[in-house]
């Protein structure tokens, strides 16, 4: 076997080995950040293109997930973590997230609010 064969075998075999375990520490990693953080992830999509807030500043060696998670009160949040460092890719614990903003307290539209005695304002 010459070696141009051989670095082929070599590529074809460590590829797959490599993305199964850049996507397994990636989950790993957000599965870490939700219970030190007192999350129960319900719902998560791995993000490769669409990053939201990471677009421009998230390394090809990170991973962004797209996740709702809902906290020790009940409460529900959504938001974009982005696992790994940016020098060390996936050897890094680390784990950043932005949380979408909270919707506004306010009734939805349209709301009619009737006066006093009933009547709609004019």
């Amino acid at each position: 076997m010459d070696a141009t064969a051989l670095l082929v075998m070599v590529i074809v075999i460590s590829v797959p080995v490599f993305l199964i375990w850049h996507y397994t520490r990636a989950a790993s990693i957000l599965e870490r950040w939700a219970a030190q953080n007192g999350y129960r992830i319900i719902e998560r999509e791995i993000r490769p293109i669409r990053r939201g807030p990471y677009f421009f500043t998230t390394g090809r060696s990170q991973a962004v997930y797209r996740v709702t998670v809902e906290d020790r009160e009940g409460g529900i949040r959504r938001g974009y973590v982005r696992c790994g460092g940016w020098f060390l890719g996936m050897f890094s614990d680390h784990a950043d997230v932005r949380w979408d903003p909270e919707p506004p307290d306010r009734p939805g539209f349209p709301v009619v609010f009737p006066n006093e005695r009933g009547e709609q304002d004019s």
